[in-house]
């Protein structure tokens, strides 16, 4: 798999493996058909055509399987998103190690990042990457436009080179 920096023609693609991977989600379940999912999608889409400049997307053989974004292009990893055909395949470790050498680089001692604290999955992957818990609990999704009990996470970066 290679990681590249996302075109705005990737973002209906990037915008489907969003979407799919959050109705596959903790987040998905948890939100029991409150969330317009069509308009989730929109925004999806919307962010990715926006902001190509802060996202890598995983890509094999010409087929997207994932995409992360730092939204703010700061230490926070904003979005990580594998399609659900490709979870468990590395993509998602791959993305998030693009993204922190990135952080890395542009001199950042850590990487942040947020996830749903119901999402059990999320939060042993980001404990088996590295990240400890600095935080939880209840922050306001504008998307979703509900409050979700999250945990924040660090994880301390090597210097850049």
């Amino acid at each position: 798999m290679i990681t590249r920096r996302a075109q705005t023609a990737d973002a209906p693609t990037l915008g489907a493996i969003g979407i799919a991977a959050w109705r596959e989600s903790a987040f998905g379940r948890h939100d029991a058909g409150r969330t317009d999912g069509e308009k989730l999608h929109t925004e999806f889409i919307d962010f990715c055509a926006a902001h190509p400049h802060t996202i890598l997307v995983g890509e094999e053989g010409g087929t997207l399987l994932g995409w992360g974004a730092r939204e703010l292009s700061d230490e926070t990893i904003s979005d990580l998103w594998v399609a659900p055909e490709a979870q468990g395949r590395g993509v998602g470790a791959a993305l998030l190690a693009a993204l922190e050498e990135a952080i890395a680089l542009e001199g950042f001692a850590h990487a942040e990042l947020e996830t749903y604290a119901g999402n059990a999955g999320a939060v042993r992957f980001y404990s088996r990457q590295g990240y400890e818990p600095i935080w939880r609990g209840l922050k306001f999704s504008a998307s979703l436009n509900y409050d979700l009990d999250k945990i924040r996470f660090r994880k301390p970066l090597r210097e850049a080179a």
